[in-house]
């Protein structure tokens, strides 16, 4: 994960990867690498995720078979 401070010292920007890997029992597994990108904003002293961007993860898993 990696952060980065927005023009506000109170906002940033989050970005997270990620992979999944699925079982799919006697086939191969499948991998899969994920990305998102969380808003956060810093109130007091607790971060609140106000808000993410994301690809079309269902796309991606209907395109490799998961659902």
């Amino acid at each position: 994960m990696s952060a980065s401070h927005g023009s506000t010292s109170n906002h940033c920007l989050a970005h997270v990867a990620w992979t999944a890997i699925y079982d799919r029992g006697s086939e191969p597994d499948v991998s899969i690498d994920f990305e998102v990108h969380y808003l956060v904003q810093q109130l007091e002293d607790t971060p609140k995720i106000f808000g993410w961007v994301s690809g079309d993860e269902q796309a991606v898993l209907k395109e490799h078979g998961i659902v």
